[in-house]
Order: structure tokens, then sequence, then C-alpha cells
């Protein structure tokens, strides 16, 4: 009997899963403030986002400017953003581990404050 066929065609299928399954890592997705908004500072400015940690994620921290600001544990919702001064900032939300590490799993966006 010639197992080498069966074991290439069950070696080509195996191949053919592991793309599928890479694709199904996590997202982050920022829905407000938009890429390159400009935000008045005196104004009650929210961060919108929603979040599929993936497999490696547990929760989510909020950073401005790589200065962590917040941890999100809610998936889906609104954070407030207070007290940010004038200027260019990049905002980002990034999926971590339970020792608060980063998978690898972000959105940014870049927002002027006046």
């Amino acid at each position: 009997m010639n197992v080498a066929p069966t074991l290439a065609s069950l070696a080509f299928g195996l191949l053919l899963g592991l793309p599928s399954a890479s694709l199904a890592q996590g997202k982050v997705e920022i829905s407000a403030p938009l890429q390159g908004a400009t935000l008045d500072a005196l104004e009650d400015n929210h961060l919108v986002y929603e979040v599929d940690p993936g497999p490696r994620g547990d929760h989510v921290h909020v950073y401005v400017d790589d200065e962590e600001v917040g941890i999100l544990r809610k998936l889906k919702g609104s954070y407030p953003l207070q007290g940010l001064s004038s200027g260019t900032r990049n905002i980002c939300i990034k999926v971590v581990n339970k020792a608060h590490v980063p998978v690898g799993i972000q959105d940014c966006v870049r927002v002027t404050i006046k």
C-alpha cells in the first residue's frame, strides 16, 4: 500500500486550512474621531470603538501619544477623551493579553486638538 499520496493530500489540505485560521486573529476599529479630525479641547469628545480581541487578546488599552490613558473591558463602546492638550495627537486602541502586553492588534487615529 502506497501511503505517500495519502499523506501528501492530507498535508496539502492542512496547508490550505492555515490561511483561513490566521484570518481570525482579531480586529480593532475606531469609528470616531475620524483620521485627521480637528477636535475642540473644550468639547465633550469620545473615542468610539469596536474590538474583536482574537484568541490571544484579553482586553484593550487606550493610548495617547504612546502613553496609556485607559483600560477598556467592553468590546464595543465609547471612551471619554479628556484633558487632551493642544496639538497633534496620536490616539490608539491596542489589544493586550492578561499580563497587559500588546498582542499586535490595534487601530490608531491622528487628530488635532485646538
